[in-house]
């Protein structure tokens, strides 16, 4: 109890009685209070449950000490609905406190009411009840049921409902005790509880559960109170545990052997197997399956799948393998299934289903089916063994003992000779004549014991070899022949024939001539050992040798040799021929265009043998040689034979190249033509001219430094350096803020305009060709700054190639260019095409960025357009551009053309074969193999020419001196190499002109060609030059043979008595591929009368693999971003080959990392065709393989490192929350601010500025 003074004194007169003061007592405690009335305060405690009329305290033990009898209380609680005049009975004249009736501390645990004297003294009483233990603790229900995995993993928690008691302090909820019910002593618990203050009841599981051993558990959870003596509550638990699969199945046997007969059908029952699974539901349900990746993969058993009964599903074969060993699996149908395996062995048993084998060892020479017509009887020809697959003692008569061996055919030439089990030897058994038969059909029958037994069957072609026993015959003893005394060297006189009755094609019937007799007979002819024909071997002279005769002798090349002999008579007939004769077949001059009429560019020479006016040489163009306006452009000096120029030829506008003919006719009336072919050299005589004369362009003020503006195009009609064209900006107010490429044209900013006020720049671009020929007019560009930030949209490459057919339609895809637009923008992106294009061949999809074609196309006008295409943003003012160079492909769409469709040419009898006659020559105005002309003559009828293919020189190939027919006309057709060919023709009549004839001394060719490998050795021939004379009255002297020195000679000799041309050092194709000499050849006589006679050698250099492709950079290095979608191409590999064709034509290989690229063989184009992760592998290192299509191939490698940047492409991430799942954490109350709860941390994969992670805390 305790008191304490509040405020002062009430002051009042003598005090009220009776329900005067019950009344009186609110107004007297709101005056008091009003007033300085002192407040005391009394404190008292009651407990809980006592009996009604227990004494609880006296209100005047709340007045101060000495106080006087306060003569009666006013209460606070005067009303009877009161809640402490219902529990309480306060005297108010004593003041004595007792409790009404038992109180309930859970149903009022305070009271509170005031008292006062009348001396105007408050009294502020408290009353406590305090707490007595009347409650136990209770669970909200009796009983619970919980279901629990069997496979739930000790620690696991169950959240229980707690026990509450309405008791406060130590009377409430102490503790929990756990009981179980039916659990067996000395066994460790399976449950525990935890508990604590705040934290919830958990049912702790300590071990595994197995539902297979108990299914159910039954526990008891007790809570008590601090009371003494201790109430307590309980809770009944039920746990019930789940199934799961955690048992495998359990094969009866961990092996199974079983027996099958071979010839089993299939679908026959072999064994069944039985697993169990103590595991309820699909979790013990079984299925069995045969592994087929451990056994069995053909397929040849199948197992039931709910019995188990395995069974055979195909044919079995013992020989082929005779025991089967199967891993069976048994599985239960878990959402993860259980999986255990048996293994069933199945033995084949067999039977006699295989026929005997028979096998031959040949025992000959030749080790074949071949035996000598000289083998004599007993001589082995071959071993035979047989055998038979079957086991011995099988079922059904058994397998290998006991087989029979018969031979059938031969007539008794073959016979069997038995040594051992199942082996026998071929013997020959009479005599052998291949002449009277060669050829032998034989049969071996095997028959084996079985029952039923079987057979097999195997022929033998036994062919007779030959002996060398027939000599060569001749068909007659005596052959005669007549040949011209002016017939060249090599010509053929006639042809012998000797037949030997040996095998064909053997070397005992393969004969060999030879010519045996007069020496001088034999200086003179030849024959070809292999074909017996009969040629001259040096010049004839009926005057000097009319007859020769020889004896032809014919051997064979068996062992040992036979041969045979007759007898050959040649008689010499006379002929008379002499003409003039040109120092060269072709000539060859240039002019360079616009040379003064008049000018002389090469003067051709004819000699002539003959004497007096037959000797004298009158020359001219032949007028029906081509076109006649061709040959209007040049004149020759019917004299001296100088040809001169006559009009003036353009380049540009004219031919590039004059084809001639010049005849030289002597005295008599015999001539000689040669060929002049002049080629018009370029000069630069023409000036740039820029496609357009004004360029406009717009970029922003904020375009970077290193873009492109535009791009200029200048074009010039002269050839190889006059027409290259060379750019340069002309210096300007602006001209310093730009740059332009000197070769294409393409103009870069250098600097950046942000600071720049002006609204448009002006730039001149001049243009120069490699002769310094400026352009007649520069071009004016005129570039408009916008003054905008927006970013243009920027392509994704700088220069675009694509390439189109000529044919193709209008409306026809050529490419598309594409631009990339600004992040964040939302602006389209439209194209359009600013230059190049004057013609309008072309469009482009303002939306898609497709290029079209819009007119027919023409590779001969254009065969390349070079494009200027802008991208524009939205409706921004920027503008981006880009080149697209487009190759018009050339199709076959022109025929060759002849200049004229006929022609004549009038030639000697006496020509030599060999002699050209005629240069057929057409144009066609394609390119490539379109363009690329090859010759024939068309005609039907036999006649005594040939063209050359590529060069169209129409050549004699046999003499026509004897002929009757005095004209021929020639059908030459002209066909290109496109697909399909196209055909021109020219009719062409030879008039055959007869001539008196002169000595003279000529090549047997006008023109020597041959083709040499650069990897040659020096000191091999390369080709014999042969020259003989025509003066059928003179007596030919020793021929002296040489070349004329010259760059391309010096590496070549010649042998002056043969004319064996010989290599004297390496060629090397990489620096010439063509040497062009000419090759001299003189008598012996004196100056005065020697003859001379020159040819022309042209040797075609062949290129050999001598060179290895070699890469332009030893490591290539290459970026690229990460991204969802493969980027397509990465970058170009390049590598050269010094070597031509195939041997310079590249292919290019990837030898490492397919997975994320491939590669380009043809172009080295890495490109990505998998989407890269820089978080999976930020580095990529490539091996790249070039090699040349040489015979043998030469290679190279090169290291590739392509670098993926990085692109914020992943979100940052708390590894210690689950994906999807909040980051839950505890702490205690009443923790003071600053106290640190946890750290966390969070992960982002990216790099660099994209994978630094800020931390902030959101509220909501």
């Amino acid at each position: 109890m305790a008191r304490r003074q509040r405020g002062g004194r009430c002051r009042g007169g003598g005090p009220p009685t009776g329900r005067a003061l019950a009344l009186l007592v609110p107004l007297w405690l709101c005056a008091a209070c009003g007033g300085t009335a002192p407040v005391y305060n009394l404190s008292l405690t009651v407990d809980e449950g006592l009996p009604a009329e227990t004494l609880v305290g006296d209100i005047r033990a709340g007045l101060p000490p000495g106080a006087g009898p306060p003569g009666g209380f006013l209460l606070s609680e005067g009303s009877g609905e009161s809640a402490v005049l219902a529990d309480f009975h306060v005297h108010p004249e004593t003041g004595v406190i007792r409790t009404a009736r038992r109180l309930d501390r859970e149903r009022r645990a305070r009271y509170s009411f005031a008292a006062a004297t009348l001396r105007g003294e408050v009294v502020q009483v408290e009353i406590a009840v305090t707490d007595v233990n009347d409650h136990p603790p209770r669970f909200p229900r009796d009983n619970l049921q919980l279901n629990i995995s069997e496979l739930s993993p000790p620690g696991t928690a169950f959240r229980l409902p707690a026990a509450r008691d309405p008791d406060a302090g130590r009377f409430g909820t102490q503790g929990y005790a756990l009981l179980e019910e039916g659990s067996a002593a000395g066994e460790p618990p399976l449950f525990q509880l935890r508990y604590g203050r705040p934290e919830p009841l958990e049912l702790v599981l300590l071990q595994r559960l197995d539902r297979e051993r108990a299914d159910a558990h039954r526990l008891v959870v007790e809570a008590w109170d601090g009371g003494s003596p201790r109430r307590r509550g309980r809770l009944r638990v039920s746990v019930r545990v789940l199934d799961e699969n955690d048992n495998a199945p359990a094969f009866s046997r961990s092996e199974y052997w079983a027996r099958l007969r071979e010839d089993a059908p299939p679908g026959t029952s072999i064994c069944r197997l039985r697993a169990t699974d103590p595991d309820l539901g699909p979790n013990g349900e079984v299925r069995y399956s045969i592994n087929r990746r451990q056994s069995d993969p053909d397929g040849y058993f199948a197992v039931e799948e709910r019995s188990g009964v395995l069974r055979l599903s195909r044919p079995l074969d013992r020989e082929a393998r005779a025991l089967h060993r199967l891993v069976l699996e048994a599985r239960d149908g878990g959402a993860q299934p259980e999986v255990s395996s048996a293994l069933v062995s199945v033995s084949v048993l067999d039977v006699n289903d295989n026929r005997p084998a028979i096998r031959l060892l040949y025992l000959t020479e030749s080790g074949g089916p071949w035996v000598s017509e000289g083998a004599r009887p007993g001589d082995y020809v071959a071993r035979v063994s047989v055998s038979d697959a079957d086991e011995e003692g099988a079922e059904e008569g058994g397998g290998g003992g006991g087989i029979a061996l018969a031979l059938l055919g031969g007539d008794g030439a073959f016979a069997l000779r038995p040594s051992g089990v199942g082996i026998f030897f071929l013997c020959v058994a009479g005599p052998l004549d291949r002449e009277t038969r060669d050829l032998y059909e034989l049969r071996l029958v095997a028959t084996d014991g079985g029952a039923p037994p079987l057979s097999a069957e195997e022929p033998l072609l036994l062919r007779v070899a030959d002996l060398n026993d027939e000599a060569p015959a001749f068909p007659q003893p005596h052959y005669r022949a007549a040949v011209s005394e002016a017939a060249s060297p090599g010509t053929a006189v006639l042809r012998l024939s000797a037949s030997d009755a040996d095998e064909p094609g053997s070397p005992n019937a393969e004969v060999r001539y030879a010519l045996e007799g007069d020496p001088a007979a034999l200086a003179l002819l030849r024959i070809d050992a292999r074909s017996g024909a009969v040629s001259t071997r040096a010049r004839l002279d009926r005057e000097r040798q009319a007859a020769l005769e020889l004896r032809v002798v014919a051997r064979d090349g068996g062992h040992p040799q036979r041969a045979a002999a007759c007898r050959l008579s040649v008689r010499v007939e006379d002929a008379n021929d002499n003409e003039p004769r040109f120092e060269r077949q072709v000539y060859r001059g240039r002019l360079p265009e616009h040379a003064a009429p008049g000018r002389c560019l090469l003067q051709v020479k004819a000699t002539d043998a003959d004497a007096d006016q037959f000797g004298e040489i009158e020359y001219f163009l032949y007028d029906g040689f081509h076109y006649y306006e061709k040959s209007k452009a040049f004149q020759i000096d019917p004299r001296t034979g100088q040809i001169c120029v006559s009009q003036d030829i353009d380049r540009e506008g004219d031919p590039t190249t004059y084809d001639l003919l010049v005849k030289a006719t002597d005295g008599g009336g015999l001539s000689a033509q040669a060929f002049v072919r002049i080629e018009i050299e370029d000069i630069n005589d023409n000036h740039p001219v820029f496609e357009q004369a004004v360029y406009v362009t717009s970029i922003s003020s904020h375009t970077k430094p290193g873009t492109e503006i535009i791009n200029v195009v200048a074009t010039d009609r002269d050839s190889g350096i006059y027409g290259a064209v060379m750019y340069e900006l002309v210096p300007g107010e602006f001209s310093s803020f730009f740059t332009v490429d000197a070769s294409t044209g393409s103009i870069y900013l250098i600097s950046a305009l942000g600071h720049l006020t002006r609204s448009v720049l002006f730039l001149t671009v001049s243009a120069r060709d490699g002769g310094g020929l400026p352009s007649a007019t520069n071009a004016a560009i005129t570039v408009n700054i916008l003054q905008t930030a927006l970013a243009p949209a920027i392509f994704e490459r700088s220069r675009y190639a694509f390439s189109v057919p000529e044919d193709a339609p209008e409306d026809s895809p050529v490419g598309t260019v594409k631009a990339r637009e600004p992040p964040d923008s939302l602006e389209a992106v439209s194209y359009r095409i600013s230059s190049g294009d004057p013609h309008g061949k072309f469009s482009i999809d303002p939306q898609f960025g497709v290029i079209r074609t819009q007119k027919q196309l023409d590779h001969e006008t254009q065969s390349v357009a070079v494009l200027t295409v802008q991208s524009q943003l939205g409706n921004s003012p920027v503008y981006s551009s880009t080149q697209v160079n487009i190759s018009v492909i050339d199709i076959n769409d022109n025929p060759p053309v002849f200049l004229t469709r006929s022609d004549k040419v009038t030639i000697s009898h006496t020509q030599p074969p060999g002699t050209a006659v005629y240069i057929a020559h057409a144009e066609d105005k394609d390119s490539g193999l379109n363009g690329a002309i090859k010759y024939s003559i068309a005609s039907k009828q036999s006649n005594p020419f040939s063209i050359d293919p590529s060069l169209g020189v129409v050549n004699l190939t046999r003499t026509v001196f004897a002929d009757k027919q005095r004209e021929y006309t020639l059908h030459i057709a002209a066909e290109d190499c496109g697909s399909p060919p196209l055909t021109s023709f020219l009719m062409l009549t030879v008039i055959i002109e007869e001539q008196k004839m002169g000595p003279t001394l000529v090549f047997q060719n006008l023109v020597y060609q041959v083709e040499i490998s650069e990897a040659t050795s020096p000191g091999a021939r390369i080709l014999q030059v042969k020259a003989h004379s025509l003066d059928l009255h003179s007596v030919t002297s020793k021929l002296t043979y040489s070349l004329e020195p010259s760059t391309d000679s010096i590496a070549f000799g010649i042998n002056s008595d043969t004319g064996w041309l010989y290599l004297r050092k390496h060629l090397n194709y990489e620096c010439t591929q063509i040497l062009s000499f000419r090759a001299l050849v003189s008598t012996s006589e004196d100056e005065n009368l020697r003859q001379n006679a020159s040819t022309s050698v042209i040797v075609n250099v062949l290129d050999e693999n001598d060179n290895p492709p070699v890469f332009m950079c030893e490591s290539f290095f290459f970026e690229m971003e990460e991204n969802p979608v493969p980027r397509g191409v990465v970058g170009t590999i390049t590598a050269v080959d010094k070597d031509s064709g195939r041997n310079g034509q590249l292919s290019y290989f990837l030898l490492s990392d397919g997975k994320y690229f491939k590669m380009n063989s043809n172009t080295g184009e890495i490109i990505n065709w998998v989407a890269l992760d820089r978080e999976k592998q930020a580095h990529h290192q490539l091996t790249v393989l070039v090699t040349d299509h040489g015979s043998p191939r030469l290679n190279a490698t090169a290291a590739v490192y392509i670098t993926v940047r990085d692109l914020n492409d992943n979100r940052p991430f708390f590894p210690q929350a689950a994906p999807g799942h909040g980051l839950h954490l505890k702490v205690l109350e009443g923790q003071p601010p600053g106290t640190l709860i946890t750290t966390v941390f969070a992960k982002d994969p990216d790099s660099g500025n994209n994978g630094v992670v800020l931390y902030s805390i959101d509220s909501g």
